[in-house]
Order: C-alpha cells, then structure tokens, then sequence
C-alpha cells in the first residue's frame, strides 16, 4: 500500500492507496502530532512507500518521518517544489521559495483540466495561483483564511467581539456583529475569486478545508 500524507497548518490528512484505489483515509489535527500523539494509522496495513508533503514546522514533519519508518520501515519521499513538473512551468524565481502546497496543487489542477486555472485552496490561509493555457504558473497570492480574517478582528479592535465557535455561512448584509464579521469575510474571499477569475479568464478550482464554504457562491 502506499501512504499519502498532507501536513496543513491545520489538520494533517492522510490516505491508503493500492495504487489505483483509494482503501482508507483520515485527518487528525496537527497539534496532536506536535504533542507527540502520532499520526493514527491502522496497524495492520503494510506500506511499501509514504509520500509525505508538509507546510508545518519541521519537528512535525520529522516526527512523522521518524513513525513511518518505525511502525512500517517504509521508504519516505518528500514533495519538492521543481522548475518543472508535469507540464507546468513554475513562476517563481526561486522555486524552492514556492509553498510545496501550491505547487501540488497547481500540477494536480493543471493535469486534470489542460486550461488557463485560478486554483483556490481555502484553508488557514487562502492561496490563490494561476495558471496559463500552456502550463505557465503565473504567480498568486496569499491571504488570511475566514478564521484569520474573524481572529485578526477579535484582536485587533476593543468592539468586534466576536464568537469564535459561530461559523454561520452566507454573505446577505449583517444584522448583528457576529453576523457582519462572518459574512463580510466570506464576501471577502468570494469577491477576490471572481475578481481574479474574471481579469484572467480562468477555470476555478477550489480546494481546501473551507472550500465547501465558497464553492455555493461561485
């Protein structure tokens, strides 16, 4: 079996392959690996190779190296970011500056759909890249997620209190505070997505843990 893992800032997911089918998958936060839990694995499987990628600290990558090697004593490969990679040309000028998330995901998108893309991965942050017709990553952008949005609030003025276990969806005008700071976050992120996809005539992709948050809207 192989072994996929993706270590968010977040949430670390995971997932169990034949090669061709997915049998099993899973997701725990990322604390829990930087408090020395683990990743919960089934320990029956046998794994020949993991293919881990990671925007988290290192000592959670490490850690998770260090338990698939000894729990299964399977080779590891980590995800780099390339000049190239299947067909998509990085823009950066330093690649290896380019987060492996968004690299990932633009190949991924970019092989699924041959077109010009705005692929969207909502998560803690909201990152946004494009992509041409013929496979030039044409750079992006980086911005707070709906969670950093409503907390940069919370901290930052004496009278935007809001709740942080509210997480109402919509984007109809506020009738009250917790309303206003939630919906006007979402609107937010919808009104940069179809800014971009309409300057650049782009396919959108959307992925990520707030995705299903966005993708009523667009």
């Amino acid at each position: 079996m192989i072994l996929d893992i993706d270590i968010g800032n977040s949430f670390v997911k995971w997932r169990l392959s034949d090669g061709a089918e997915v049998r099993q998958f899973g997701s725990q936060s990322t604390k829990s690996i930087g408090q020395q839990r683990g990743l919960d694995l089934p320990e029956e499987v046998s794994i020949s190779q993991a293919r881990l990628s990671s925007v988290a600290a290192s000592s959670v990558q490490n850690a998770l190296v260090t338990q698939i090697k000894n729990q299964f004593n399977a080779k590891v490969t980590l995800a780099k970011v390339s000049s190239t990679a299947a067909g998509v040309r990085c823009g950066y000028a330093d690649p290896s500056s380019l987060g492996v998330d968004r690299w990932l995901a633009v190949v991924a998108a970019y092989h699924l759909y041959q077109t010009s893309l705005l692929i969207v991965d909502a998560g803690s942050a909201m990152t946004l890249d494009l992509v041409s017709e013929d496979g030039r990553h044409l750079g992006g952008y980086i911005l707070p997620g709906l969670t950093l949005m409503r907390d940069a609030l919370w901290r930052g003025t004496d009278r935007v209190k809001v709740d942080r276990e509210v997480d109402e969806c919509g984007i109809d005008p506020g009738m009250d505070t917790i309303t206003a700071v939630n919906h006007g976050s979402l609107l937010a992120a919808i009104a940069t997505v179809e800014k971009l996809a309409n300057q650049y005539q782009s396919k959108v992709v959307v992925t990520g843990g707030d995705a299903k948050k966005l993708l009523p809207y667009l």
